[in-house]
């Protein structure tokens, strides 16, 4: 019989679990890497001067949580405020949003193409040993960028602050932003470029399987081609090496093909913009203008750099894992090839020479992390200790963790009502619901499914344009979520405590952002 799970601290002080950014449990593989990238929150804090310090961060059981960060030396705060009184004069977001465009992302996906191009299964161990390598040192190369990034947080900040004086209202503030991240919809992009393809070759609806894509001419099987090469490497469902990527999920390309062939009422968009500048006095208009420009370059980065510089880069990884763990489960050093994300990239490469942990250790470890998947982990572990107090920051410092602040704390009023939460969008929609807890439930995605899920990363791109609607546990205003239902026009309510207890599969709902709320229209049969 298996042995109990445990949940312990992995430290001193307070250890929360991040539920809405891992939803599920990971791999050793990942959990042993992710650490090391959010160093970027450190650096990007230092260059504006956020009194961000150094994150903690452990996975219990494959769950992951963040503890204390490491407090800043005197010597560091003195260093955050030149930084940030330099932030406020200077407007640093627009070089970050410039650099960003013009430098590190064509090389990152310069990088992440090179070793896509390589042949994993072509290669010797050796080969495969190098090429893993390089694969792994290429996420921890650009991931921290992701992090690194926090012109968002200011420069919407300070269009938020002075909202507050104009007296607008700070939660429908978001809408504002809506259109200005392309990255966020470019999956829809293809998956349009696809469907039009086919249209215009006459090819039959619904397509019945990739090889018929393909061959209804040149043209779809191009546009088909672009979209797996630019994202037929990337998880389908959340930051792990565990989950499949979409080029491994061929059926949800067809689905999501065949379902951007069929018209389906949009989610009207009104001119927010138009709206708020006539209610702002018009000596202030140019200031608006200027701050939503800002923030709106900004918020585009968001989701575009971590799709480039960490999902692409760990499905890499996960590719040349893959390879490695077939050729070790043939030679019986693994009971299963996928057991081998269990160990890390160290212990990866020590199986390839034939060493490494033993058969049973990393199906112990599978065993207990698959077990874990399934369990409710609790939010909260304490670690005891003595947790630092607050640190009397600088006033340039404080008044830019304000401006920061100012983003992530606008939440709107929350209704004291079951299946209540925060509204994405305009117009109601009603569909089955399809409750994913796990990411290999994706599958059973189709067309017109309202998503059910604790909450939804950048990877969950891919399933966007099959659903009419998507309702999550966790969230707010400004995650994933949100972000893309509203480039895509979605119907959406994120963050409804009490989800999973009172939705069933099947069931028939209603999900109604200009309410925020989610009904139950008819129980699953």
């Amino acid at each position: 019989m298996a042995a109990e799970l445990t949940w312990e601290a992995p430290g001193a002080g307070d250890w929360w679990l991040v539920k809405e950014h891992f939803p599920h449990a990971v791999s050793r593989m990942f959990s042993s890497l992710f650490p090391a990238v959010t160093i970027g929150w450190k650096h990007g804090a230092a260059r504006y001067g956020l009194p961000t310090g150094e994150a903690q961060w452990a996975a219990v059981n494959g769950w992951i949580y963040y503890g204390p960060a490491i407090p800043l030396t005197s010597e560091e705060l003195a260093a955050r405020q030149v930084a940030a009184a330099r932030t406020l004069v200077s407007s640093p977001w627009r070089d970050e949003v410039r650099r960003w465009h013009d430098e590190e992302r064509p090389r990152a996906v310069a990088a992440n193409r090179q070793l896509q191009g390589e042949d994993v299964g072509s290669l010797d161990d050796r080969g495969l040993g190098r090429h893993f390598q390089r694969a792994v040192d290429n996420f921890l190369r650009w991931a921290p960028l992701h992090f690194e990034h926090t012109g968002f947080n200011i420069a919407a900040g300070l269009l938020f602050r002075a909202a507050e004086g104009w007296g607008l209202e700070p939660a429908a503030l978001p809408e504002l932003l809506a259109g200005a991240s392309p990255a966020s919809s470019a999956v829809d992009a293809h998956l349009r470029a696809v469907a039009d393809a086919l249209d215009r070759a006459g090819a039959p609806v619904p397509v019945a399987t990739i090889a018929d894509l393909r061959a209804a001419g040149s043209e779809a099987a191009a546009a088909l081609d672009a979209y797996l090469d630019d994202y037929g490497w990337r998880p389908v469902a959340g930051h792990d090496r565990l989950e499949p990527t979409l080029g491994e999920r061929p059926g949800l390309v067809l689905a999501a093909v065949n379902a951007r062939r069929r018209p389906r009422p949009g989610n009207l968009r009104p001119d927010v913009a138009a709206a708020v500048r006539t209610a702002i006095p018009e000596s202030d208009r140019k200031r608006f203008d200027m701050l939503l420009a800002d923030a709106r370059s900004s918020y585009a980065l968001r989701d575009d750099d971590v799709g480039v510089c960490f999902n692409w880069p760990l499905g890499l990884v996960r590719r040349a894992g893959l390879e490695i763990g077939r050729r070790t489960a043939d030679r019986d050093l693994l009971a299963d090839p996928h057991h081998l994300f269990e160990a890390d990239t160290d212990e990866a490469l020590a199986l390839l020479s034939g060493q490494g942990p033993t058969v049973a250790e990393l199906a112990r470890r599978w065993d207990i992390r698959a077990r874990a998947a399934i369990e409710d982990p609790p939010l909260h572990l304490d670690g005891g200790g003595r947790c630092p107090g607050p640190v009397d920051l600088p006033p340039d410092v404080a008044r830019l963790s304000e401006i920061r602040n100012a983003v992530w704390g606008v939440t709107p009023p929350r209704v004291d009502a079951p299946l209540h939460g925060v509204g994405i969008g305009t117009q109601a929609a009603v569909g089955p619901a399809r409750v994913v807890r796990h990411p290999e439930e994706l599958t059973r995605l189709v067309d017109g499914d309202v998503l059910v899920a604790v909450a939804t990363t950048t990877a969950f791109n891919a399933v966007f344009p099959l659903l009419s609607a998507v309702v999550t546990e966790e969230g707010g205003l400004f995650s994933h979520t949100a972000i893309l239902a509203r480039e895509l026009g979605l119907p959406a309510v994120v963050g409804v405590p009490g989800l999973f207890e009172a939705i069933h599969d099947g069931d028939l709902i209603e999900v109604d952002p200009p309410a925020g709320e989610v009904r139950i229209v008819g129980r699953a049969g």
